[in-house]
Parts: structure tokens; sequence; C-alpha cells
């Protein structure tokens, strides 16, 4: 009996040693409670999932507490992932994977300096991104909101012949900066409206992309004078912060129409208020501002050459889903030893 007391209590001891020496399951900050099912499914068996629960905009107090110990983070939205917020992780955090594309709110090279992976969501906007772009056109070029409130206030004018008229898009010269996603899915869907050239701007020309829409590769100068549309497709960076200015808009042709669906600060705001303004361009969509939200009675609402909508570009049902899919895949593989699918660093 002592024997066989001693051979279970030293099973017992051997099996609870191990049981110590199990790693629990990575965990995994998902930030905001509105992601879908499908996304978290990617990660559930695998991984302990920490969700943010009770608020769909949850709080950078939230956040920092909920990172603390985890091997990965699902990021939406635009709190800042700054050395304060890494730092709170520790040094379990193998990944920050963002379901956007843009990423001017993650210290990238804070990440990069730490060995800790970046990605995000580059590969799934275009498409949605392109439509609201052409929908801003449309809006200022042929004056659609305009011609809404003429119905609604009952100023509509009849035997007019110049009466609510705007700018056409066939024959005219589009100029797209940044022939990225978005921009070469802008590219592709503008060319059906049978402009007359398309020309482009980006770091280095895009040859095989340029050929397939027919774009001629330019300056920075060439474009902003020769536009009649104008597309800025570009991350917020140290290069492209205030690239639209007043001495670059000096240059444009009075009777041209500037689409931002980047990010905000690319433009330099108050310069673009006295263009408008002035008449030293004729008009904007404007997907991206700042600050968001704008204040409702911002002098950019009462423009009526200017046309807002609030940072809607990504948010179709189908692309927002794929974008939250991509942001687990790259999780799944960071944390399971395979290459991610759209590395930031």
């Amino acid at each position: 009996m002592r024997r066989l007391s001693f051979f279970v209590h030293s099973l017992e001891g051997v099996f609870f040693r191990r049981m110590s020496n199990l790693s629990p399951k990575p965990r995994v900050l998902i930030s905001h409670n509105a992601i879908p099912q499908v996304a978290i499914d990617i990660l559930k068996d695998k991984f302990d999932t920490v969700v943010v629960k009770g608020t769909p905009n949850p709080t950078r107090e939230e956040l920092l507490q909920l990172i603390q110990g985890c091997s990965a983070a699902l990021w939406y939205g635009h709190i800042k992932v700054d050395r304060e917020m890494i730092n709170a992780a520790g040094d379990s955090l193998k990944i920050v994977a963002h379901s956007g594309a843009g990423y001017d709110h993650i210290d990238v090279n804070y990440l990069k300096e730490k060995g800790i992976i970046c990605t995000n969501a580059a590969n799934v906007l275009g498409p949605a991104v392109a439509e609201i772009a052409i929908a801003l056109t449309l809006e200022v070029s042929r004056r659609t909101l305009e011609g809404y409130k003429a119905i609604t206030s009952g100023t509509w004018l009849m035997n007019h012949a110049t009466w609510m008229t705007g700018h056409g898009l066939s024959n005219k010269t589009v100029g797209i900066i940044g022939l990225g996603q978005n921009g070469f899915a802008i590219a592709k869907r503008i060319v059906g409206f049978e402009i007359g050239r398309l020309l482009y701007n980006d770091l280095t020309e895009l040859e095989e992309k340029a050929r397939s829409v027919n774009a001629e590769f330019v300056s920075k100068e060439v474009i902003f004078k020769e536009s009649d549309f104008l597309y800025l497709c570009v991350p917020l960076n140290n290069e492209t912060r205030f690239l639209v200015n007043k001495e670059t808009l000096s240059t444009m042709k009075n009777t041209s129409i500037l689409i931002n669906t980047s990010r905000g600060e690319v433009v330099n705001q108050d310069d673009l208020i006295e263009a408008l303004q002035k008449n030293i361009i004729y008009g904007a969509g404007l997907d991206v501002m700042y600050p968001e939200p704008l204040p409702q009675d911002h002098i950019l609402t009462k423009l009526p050459t200017c046309a807002l909508t609030p940072h809607i570009g990504s948010r179709t049902f189908e692309n927002r889903k794929a974008m939250y899919i991509l942001a687990a895949q790259n999780i799944y593989n960071a944390l399971t030893g395979q290459p991610v699918l759209t590395p930031v660093v």
C-alpha cells in the first residue's frame, strides 16, 4: 500500500509539474466590440481573445489596461498606438494588426525597434474608397447637393439657360497623386468617363500599372498645373503633410476640382478654404478633414462648391468584413510562425 501511495503521489507530482510548465494561450486584444464574429472565429480556438465590451468606442485608458500581457492587438480606429500603449503591452506583444489602411497614428518606428510586427489592411480598401472619390467628384462637378437643396428650398429655376451648370469629365485631364491601391482603383474607374488624359505622380514610375490605364508619369508641378480633376491618394507622413497648400493651389486652374480621400492633413485646410472663397480653384470634395469629427458649423460646411462626407471611404459592409478578416489572419500567421500578408514593418 505504501508503494502504491508513493507511486500515485509521484504521478500527481509529475502531472502538476507538467501542467505548471504549459503556457497559457496567447492573449489577443480586439479593440472594438463591433468587429464581426467571422474575424474573431479565426482566432478564438488557438488564442485567448479579449474583446472590449460594453461600448462601441473604447477609451484610451480602457485599452491601456486591456493590452497588458497581450501577444497581439487587432486594432480599429485612431487611438494612438504610441510608446505608452506599446510599453503597456509589455514584452509579450508580437504584432499590431490595424484593420484600416492609414497608420499615421501608429508609431511604426518604435514597433520596428522592438521587433514587433505591424500590419494594415492595404489590399482591400481600393474599390470602396474609389466609389466615394467618384461620388464626391460628381457631387461637386455636377452640383448634385446644390440641386437637391434647390428642390427642398423651393428655389428651382425654370427656363434659365445657365442655372446649375457644372463641369463634365469627358475629355478632361485627370491627375492622381499616389497610384497605390486606392489611386489605381480610382484610375480604373475614371477612365470609363472617357476622359482626355490621365496623369499620375508617385515616388517612382509604375510602368505596368500606368500602362494598363494609359496613364503618364509627370512631376507634381505638372500634375497641379494641368489637372482638371486632382485626386489625393497618399499616406500622411512628413513628406505629404500639407502637400496641398497656398503655393500649390495657386498653380491650379480656376476650374479645377480637388478630391481628397487620404488624410485630412495632406491638405492645408485654411489655404483650401481661401482658395475656394477666392475662386482660385472651382471646388473640392473631401472625405477626410481635420479635426474629425468636423464641427457642424465649420466654414467648410458653408461653401457651396465643397462637398463633404464623414470619412466613410471604406465603409461598405463587404469591405469592413474583409478588413477585419485580413487583420485577424495577419495575427494568426504572426503568432503561428507564418508570414503575415500585409506587413508595414
